[in-house]
Order: C-alpha cells, then structure tokens, then sequence
C-alpha cells in the first residue's frame, strides 16, 4: 500500500521529535501541509512538541518523558538519575551488547532491568505519544497509513545494514509493548514495575519489525533547507550540535541528487551538555561558600536542572543568573569563552569546521561554482558562536569560496498558517521536519527488514 503521508521520527539525545508531511511535498511543497506533531500532548505545560527522552526507575514503578524529568529532579541531594542521552546508543559498534548491559545502582536500584529494557520502554512511551499526536491533529486523524522513517547520525561502526535491523527490531518491539500497556505508557503515574515486566518479557517474545526506512540526519538537513528554493549553491556545510555531539556534515547536490559526503564528516564528543558541564563549574566556582561535597553536589544538580532556561538567557542576553540559597551568580557570555574547556572546544569546532569548508569548496570547485552554504541546526543552532562559525571567513588556505550562510529557519517557516509558533523551536524540530519532506531516494541505502507473516522474508528498497 502506498502512502500518502511520510512521518519521521527523530530520536534525540534530550527530547525526541516527529513530523509529518505530504509524501509528494518534494514535488508539490505547500508550508501549510507541514505537521510537527505535538507529542507532549494538548496539555504539556513544556513545549508540547517536545518530548523528554527520559526513564526514571522509582521505588514501585516506572516514569516516562517529562514524569521522569520532574522526579529526579525534585530532590537535588539524592543520589538517583534518570536515563538519558538514549541516541549515543546508535554510534556503538555493538548496540547489542550496550543493550544488554546492566544499569548503576543510581538508575536502577532495584537491579531489575537492563539498559535495552528501559529504552524498549521509551519507545513504547513515544510511539503511544505519537499515535496519540496524530490522532488529535485534524488533518492527520484520517490519514490510514504512513510510511514511517527515523532520523539517525551516519553509522560509524560501517554495519549499516545490522544496526538499522536492531533498531527496527526495538521500534518492532515497543509497538507490542505498547499494546500491551495501553494508555498507561501515557500517564503520569507511570508504569508498576510487575506490569512493565510482563510487558517487556510479551515485548521480547515478539518477531513483529517495524517498517521504516532511515534517513541520515544531514541529508534530513539538506531537505528542509533546500525545499522551496528556486536556485541552491552546490554544497551545503551543516553544523549539528545537539545535546550529545555535535556533527558536521556536508551535502553535495548535483540537480535532483543528494548525497553526504563522507569525507567532510566529523563527530565531536562534546555538545549541549559538556557545555553545561562546563557553565555549571563556572557556578561552582562563583560560590565558594558551598564547601563540603554534599553542599556541591546540591548546587550541581540546581544547575543542571536550570540550565536549560539559562542557557536561552545566556545566549540571547549575554548573561543569565542562577539563584541558590538567597543568592544570585551571574554568568556572561565572556565568562564561558575565557572558560579553559570551553576554549579547547571550540577550536577543536573551528577546525571540523573548516575541514569541512574544504571538501565543500573542492566539490564546488568541481562544479564551476565558488558559492558553499552553511546552516546550523539543533539545540545549539541559536549559540552566538555557533552563528559566528557559520559566518567565519575561510582560511587562506581554502582558495576562493564564498560562504553564504542560511538562517536557521527557512523562510517558509514564517508562513501564517504557523501563526508564529514554528519558528521558535525550528531548530529542534528541523530534522523532524526535514526528514519528512525528503523524497524516497534521499534515504540510506540500507536493508530495511519489513515483518511479513508468511514467510519473514527481508524487504530491500528499490
């Protein structure tokens, strides 16, 4: 059955995302038909259309997104955590054994689960969260089949094949463990730890695969950055800092053609949360009252938890402030950029960067042209330097190329029928986004296993 829409989920390391568009908007791109889908539901009181990825193991059950946040962070002295920062799972060279092993006592302290038990149940929690999106959105509600596809970082262990068959395997899975569950997986309350047991063991018995295609987070990029444009430079350069790592990547375009070009591409380690880490020292060392260790730890975790709206007024104001204990610190702006670490960091960006400047201005070089694109996207996009990198002159040694920065909204995401409300949080939802818009030959080229009753043969895409 072909499918009239296309509807893409994006996984990510602090909130997961999904968007769905026309599956014919490459060709007929009409702004009003895109849908990022509110996952949060009608009454989150966050940003509806993003969902925490986070598991929180409590004494007698299991919290989800946005519950499990709010759990672990009600009592700063305590020693629990919640699970994030799922997606650095699909960069491992063995997702299987990660899956497999055991959680710190922090996480799990009833030593119940596995670390793939808990990612089966949030994937369970997002796919009864986007079933619920779609069924409250008017011009989804009648829609009867999506072709379904995930957004991913290019696959660095070289298995692309295996790894996109655990992670159809996992999504396979989580759609029984959601039937399974219901409308628990949605409730606040949470999960009992004997039922998300139960529905774990029925989940794993399971031979369901999902079918779903996979996108590559940079080409996802390219598509929404490129879809209503009448004339396109040859080579995009995309700076994706998430809360994980931060990638670089470029698109080559030649025509109708997309494709990545592997050799542009970087992954560095730190991202939005190292440069938590390092704004969170800054408070530490701007509080020396707080001596002892347990003191310290309280003042951490306040930060972390706060760091997200700070980190919005630190990057939009130059400064933002952080109150403990009656007191308020001021961080700026020049605080984190004469920070030692932060420094390392951004020269190690400038010079990814610039690697990939290179290979962009040598595959438009290729193509008589001298113009390279560059846009930044994901949580970090709106950092003042990551801005100011993507506006950096080339270094000499780069020849003649003339950097053309996009902004990192498109201009059609001003179009009223968004009455203001997609342009604030495009960054995050723009791999969503992209990746929905993309045309069929813009997925990777990988085995994707579809489940077929009859005979569980693998379906290969054309």
């Amino acid at each position: 059955m072909s499918a009239e829409w296309t509807l893409c989920i994006d996984f990510g390391t602090a909130y997961s995302k999904a968007a769905a568009a026309p599956s014919d908007a490459w060709r007929r791109f009409d702004p009003g038909q895109v849908r990022p889908l509110m996952l949060g539901g009608e009454a989150a009181t966050g940003n509806a259309f993003l969902l925490e990825s986070a598991v929180f193991v409590d004494d007698d059950r299991i919290l989800l997104g946005p519950a499990a946040v709010a759990r672990a962070a009600e009592n700063p002295a305590s020693k629990r955590d919640a699970l994030r920062s799922f997606k650095t799972l699909l960069s491992v060279s063995d997702l299987d054994r990660a899956l497999n092993t055991g959680l710190p006592l922090s996480i799990d302290p009833h030593r119940k689960f596995s670390m793939g038990d808990l990612i089966l149940l949030y994937l369970g929690y997002l796919t009864a969260s986007i079933d619920r999106a779609v069924a409250s959105d008017p011009m989804l509600s009648a829609v009867t089949h999506f072709e379904r596809r995930y957004a991913a970082p290019a696959w660095r262990s070289g298995d692309s094949a295996g790894l996109h068959g655990i992670v159809t395997r996992l999504f396979g899975q989580a759609e029984t463990l959601r039937d399974a569950l219901g409308d628990v997986l949605l409730s606040p309350p949470g999960v009992l730890l004997g039922d998300a047991r139960k529905a774990l063991d029925r989940a794993y018995a399971s031979k369901h695969l999902a079918d779903m295609g996979l996108i590559y987070e940079a080409t996802a990029a390219g598509a929404y950055s490129s879809i209503g444009l009448d004339v396109d430079a040859p080579a995009l350069l995309i700076v994706d800092m998430g809360a994980g790592t931060t990638d670089i990547a470029v698109l080559a375009r030649a025509g109708a053609r997309v494709e990545e070009l592997g050799e542009a591409r970087v992954t560095i380690k730190q991202a939005g949360d190292y440069i938590d880490r390092v704004l969170a020292n800054l408070i530490l060392a701007r509080n020396r009252r707080v001596k002892t260790a347990a003191a310290q730890g309280v003042l951490w975790r306040e930060a972390i938890a706060s760091m997200r709206d700070f980190k919005e007024s630190l990057f939009a104001e130059g400064r933002a402030g952080l109150r403990h204990e009656g007191r308020l610190t001021m961080i700026s702006m020049k605080d984190l950029e004469r920070a030692k670490d932060f420094r390392v960091f951004r020269e190690t960006l400038e010079n990814a960067y610039q690697h990939g400047v290179d290979v962009a201005r040598n595959y438009a070089g290729l193509h008589g042209r001298r113009e390279v694109q560059t846009v930044a996207v994901g949580g970090g996009a709106a950092a003042p330097f990551v801005q100011a990198l993507i506006r950096q002159k080339p270094r000499r040694s780069a020849g003649k190329v003339v950097i053309v920065p996009r902004p990192p909204t498109p201009a059609w995401v001003h179009a009223e029928e968004f009455r203001g409300n997609l342009a604030p949080v495009f960054p995050q939802l723009a791999i969503a986004i992209g990746g929905a818009l993309a045309p069929e030959d813009m997925l990777a080229n990988v085995f994707s296993p579809v489940s077929d009753d009859r005979n569980g043969s693998l379906a290969v895409p054309d």
